[in-house]
């Protein structure tokens, strides 16, 4: 057997060192490759809910191939809690994997091939056996039918839930849903390991809620509105989609009941240092789908003419301990969605990442220093 000199296997090791800095950080999309993961992601998060009211479910792509998604449900629990407007934040969380395959087994070699959802709770990242606020334990729901009219009662259910109980961590199924749907095939492959870890702290810190909207809080809204977030790459390096679904059930007098959803799409820019940290960036509302002349878009825009919703990203919580008060929401870059046209609108805010990640583990190194990483720049809000 021929040994390998050490100084032979230490170039190649100092050559994989120098391919993985030389990696691209962030990589330019086209305008069809966003719009298409738009309406995919979205399709995809139409077929999942929360049973909990106020809560806040995230979705992203966990790997630059199809059919693999994380995701993390917090409740959101974010309140005015003095006369004088001061603002307080609690949560506590319950983190899966998603994942989809073109085609399952059965045990029965008669039955046609289908494609099949897995759906399974990461114990580490979530709260388990804690009742939560008289709600019970968070519970997620997503339905495999072709057609999806109400996640809420699904027909071919999957479902999880923070109860330890045997069962509850794991669900998986089949159904033709999936392929009607078109969602076992990426729309790109651009997705960096960079990019998968910023989804990760996106859903950590960014907060939707009905509860601090401006310049009145609707109590009901407040109570029954939940949110689902989907959180996907943008056309420019270093952009990021966070599309934005309030969504609630509702019944009549006549027990006849109903489902509503719409799109509240936001766009996130990032600025790094040389060695891989957030340090700034802005986040931006999207404009409304209908113009003054009467004309309407279809994607990328706000879909409903009175969103009622505020926008926070605060600094990452730690669930089921920590309590957030107004010095933390002061930190928090905040968007306020009232109306069309609204005065009490807040269309942009600057995002300081160094600030709100430095008591975190999270800042250090997301991207290898080296070529490929952009200088830090100044960055001004028009």
């Amino acid at each position: 057997m021929q040994r390998v000199p050490i100084s032979a296997l230490l170039a190649v090791f100092a050559n994989a060192l120098s391919l993985r800095a030389a990696q691209p950080v962030s990589l330019p999309l086209t305008p069809e490759q966003v719009t298409c993961e738009e309406r995919q992601i979205g399709r995809l998060i139409h077929r999942l809910s929360v049973a909990y009211n106020g809560s806040s479910l995230f979705l992203w792509r966990s790997s630059p191939g199809g059919g693999l998604y994380e995701g993390l449900v917090g409740t959101n629990e974010m309140h005015f809690v003095t006369q004088f407007g001061d603002r307080s934040r609690e949560e506590h969380q319950l983190a899966f994997d998603l994942i989809l395959h073109a085609e399952a087994d059965f045990l029965n070699p008669r039955r046609t091939v289908l494609p099949q959802a897995t759906l399974v709770r990461r114990d580490t990242a979530s709260n388990l056996d804690v009742p939560i606020s008289g709600n019970g334990n968070l519970l997620i729901r997503m339905d495999l039918a072709p057609e999806v009219p109400n996640p809420d009662t699904p027909t071919i259910p999957l479902k999880i839930s923070t109860r330890r109980e045997p069962g509850r961590e794991k669900a998986d199924g089949a159904g033709r849903g999936l392929s009607v749907d078109d969602l076992l095939t990426p729309c790109h492959g651009e997705v960096t390991e960079f990019d998968q870890r910023v989804f990760a702290i996106l859903a950590r810190a960014v907060r939707p809620t009905a509860c601090l909207a401006e310049p009145v809080v609707n109590p009901l809204a407040c109570l029954g509105t939940r949110f689902k977030t989907a959180v996907y790459r943008a056309e420019a390096p270093l952009t990021y989609r966070i599309d934005v679904y309030p969504y609630t059930s509702f019944c009549n007098d006549q027990g006849q009941c109903g489902y509503g959803e719409v799109r509240v799409p936001f766009l996130l820019q990032l600025l790094l240092d040389p060695e891989g940290r957030l340090t700034m960036g802005t986040v931006t509302a999207l404009p409304f789908c209908e113009h003054p002349d009467g004309t309407v878009d279809h994607t990328g825009c706000i879909q409903v003419l009175d969103p009622e919703i505020g926008l926070y990203i605060l600094p990452p919580i730690r669930p089921g301990v920590a309590v957030q008060g107004e010095p933390f929401f002061r930190r928090a870059a905040h968007l306020n969605l009232d109306l069309i046209g609204s005065e009490f609108n807040v269309l942009q805010a600057e995002v300081n990442w160094a600030d709100l990640l430095r008591d975190t583990a999270w800042n250090g190194g997301l991207a290898p220093a080296g070529e490929g990483l952009p200088e830090a720049t100044s960055l001004t809000i028009r």
